[in-house]
């Protein structure tokens, strides 16, 4: 390895980009302001403009922007170890969740996965699931009767109270997870901020507040859960050895914990109230994936449970291809190198849209259609191409949490559809939200109706 590739964190982002077409946009901002109201409209028209790379400028940070699924397998697979997902997020998921998975590259990523792997396995899944379905089906019967109800908020305070359980070992209504969601929210917010100095009153400062509180959190229960008998990821965590046969240190697991919880919280919510929102103008597809749900048989699923919902896996695949958890996904240049035909140098950004290419009609027929059976026999729609759909990322950083969250969307699914139909009001909103979580904008509101028997 070269000095020059060994120092490229020193580097500074390359914006000399005048031999690729495109427009930076506007001074600062670039096209922020218009990705925020229209994500889709706004990479649609760059694409049209352009071709699928162009230089793209968004919230300070000038870089190409990628369209297709071939720049993606060669961006995602990075044969060559030229692509740095430390670097692309460095300056937003950066400013908060420095030493994260995500933001690790290549071999360090390599090295702390395996911190991971246990409490991803059959036997930790397994005991999630048992946890995972009675606290789910708590939730959604508490809705019972609510006037008003936000499908939203309730969802996200329910898989909170999950994730609080599940992956940091804290029982229910303890008023520590609390607080743990209001720090996850301040620092959600403090992405958004456009000033990036700690001055107070500034949604940066309060992001910055949370992020200690979180660390704080964290590094003091590590001990705790090295002693103890606990199956919270968290424990998984801090029993894990290395390949020396030596724990992890306390700021590695410190900055997995404090990612993943917000990591596997949000997405989640948003994937589940953006399945809703389209469930909510189908009920033959309602019906269909409700019946899937009573064949079981079972008050709560098993883990040999989850194969037996194809319908339901589909859906939610199907909700992300839509609306995916994660608006732009990044990463940056470590050598020169050629993407798309165009020389691309060294330290430069990359943006990749997953929705943009999620709606291609080259590889999705109606592209624009809520339509689960695109991903079933005998269409598979998802097979015409291995990156046309990259809703949990791809290659080696692919989201290992990917099977926990598809089986958290079935337990959800298998909870309420077999207790409620619903129906959105009439004046329902069509706006979404894209920023700091994709989501309704209206937070889904829905009358409820139970089910007899």
């Amino acid at each position: 390895m070269t000095e020059a590739v060994a120092n490229y964190k020193l580097a500074k982002d390359n914006h000399q980009l005048s031999h690729i077409p495109g427009s930076f946009g506007w001074p600062l901002i670039g096209h922020t302001i218009s990705l925020v109201k229209d994500l889709y409209g706004t990479i649609d028209k760059q694409y049209k403009e352009f071709g699928p790379v162009s230089k793209f400028g968004l919230a300070g940070f000038k870089g190409v922007l990628l369209c297709g699924p071939d720049l993606y397998q060669q961006v995602y697979l990075d044969k060559e170890k030229n692509f740095s997902a430390e670097m692309g997020y460095m300056g937003s998921l950066g400013r908060f969740y420095k030493g994260a998975l995500l933001l690790r590259d290549h071999e360090e990523h390599r090295f702390q996965r395996r911190m991971m792997q246990t409490a991803f396995k059959n036997d930790a899944m397994k005991g999630y699931i048992d946890t995972m379905g009675p606290m789910l089906a708590e939730a959604v019967e508490s809705w019972d009767g609510q006037e008003d109800f936000h499908f939203f908020p309730a969802i996200k305070q329910a898989l909170l109270d999950v994730a609080a359980t599940i992956f940091v070992g804290l029982e229910k209504d303890d008023d520590r997870a609390e607080k743990l969601n209001q720090a996850f929210t301040d620092v959600a917010n403090g992405l958004m901020g456009l000033v990036t100095k700690e001055i107070p009153g500034t949604l940066h400062a309060k992001g910055k507040k949370g992020e200690r509180y979180l660390h704080e959190f964290f590094g003091s229960l590590i001990q705790d859960r090295r002693n103890n008998d606990g199956k919270d990821t968290f424990s998984y965590f801090a029993k894990e050895l290395n390949e020396d046969g030596e724990y992890f240190s306390d700021q590695d697991i410190v900055a997995h914990m404090s990612f993943l919880l917000f990591a596997a919280h949000d997405t989640t919510t948003s994937a589940l109230s953006h399945m809703l929102y389209h469930l909510g103008q189908n009920p033959e597809l309602r019906q269909r994936l409700r019946e899937e749900a009573q064949a079981i048989g079972k008050d709560y699923l098993e883990y040999e449970d989850l194969d037996k919902m194809p319908l339901a896996d589909a859906a939610v695949r199907e909700a992300l291809r839509l609306h995916p958890s994660v608006m732009m996904m990044q990463r940056r240049t470590i050598k020169d190198c050629e993407i798309g035909g165009y020389h691309i140098p060294a330290n430069t950004i990359l943006f990749l849209a997953p929705q943009y290419v999620h709606r291609m009609p080259e590889y999705w027929d109606e592209p624009e259609k809520f339509d689960p059976d695109r991903w079933l026999e005998p269409r598979n729609e998802h097979k015409r191409h291995s990156f046309s759909f990259v809703g949990f990322g791809g290659g080696a950083h692919k989201c290992i949490g990917m099977h926990f969250a598809l089986m958290q969307t079935k337990n959800f699914l298998h909870q309420f559809l077999t207790r409620y139909d619903f129906e959105l009001p009439a004046n329902f909103g069509t706006e979404m939200q894209t920023v700091p979580l994709p989501k309704p904008a209206d937070d889904l509101p829905m009358v409820l109706k139970r089910l007899n028997g």
